[in-house]
């Protein structure tokens, strides 16, 4: 899946670049319609996973009014957690920056990790083959 972003003066820091707090904030935006369109939902709320983990690596500065592409795909599949890889590019294509962030799913009235439930993996198996 990908999504288009232009960088707004707020995202940008006094070094006049995207600020790195921000790249947090375009892949949690990339995560919700992600698991939007992968349910077909509209649910906004219904989100059954927590971030463990993220890593960002930045390849190239981003200034104000850049339109960067974020391209977003599940990499990984566990029992219990998956990963989200993501490549953002620049409107010339060059690499901007990489990332990973490690979801784990959770049961929010337990308020514990679960499994992966066997029709959530379907729906993500079924989504990215379709967005390939």
């Amino acid at each position: 899946m990908k999504l288009r972003v232009e960088v707004p003066y707020g995202d940008v820091d006094a070094m006049g670049h995207l600020n790195n707090v921000a790249y947090l904030r375009y892949l949690e935006w990339a995560r919700q319609k992600y698991w939007l369109a992968m349910r077909d939902s509209a649910d906004f709320w219904d989100i059954d996973f927590v971030v463990a983990h993220a890593e960002i690596d930045y390849r190239a500065a981003v200034s104000m009014g850049d339109v960067l592409e974020i391209e977003i795909r599940v990499s990984r599949l566990g029992s219990s957690s998956f990963d989200f890889s993501y490549r953002v590019t620049d409107s010339r294509g060059g690499l901007v920056a990489e990332a990973k962030t490690t979801q784990v799913m959770y049961d929010w009235d337990a308020r514990r990790s679960k499994s992966i439930p066997d029709e959530r993996r379907r729906q993500i198996e079924r989504f990215e083959k379709a967005s390939l």
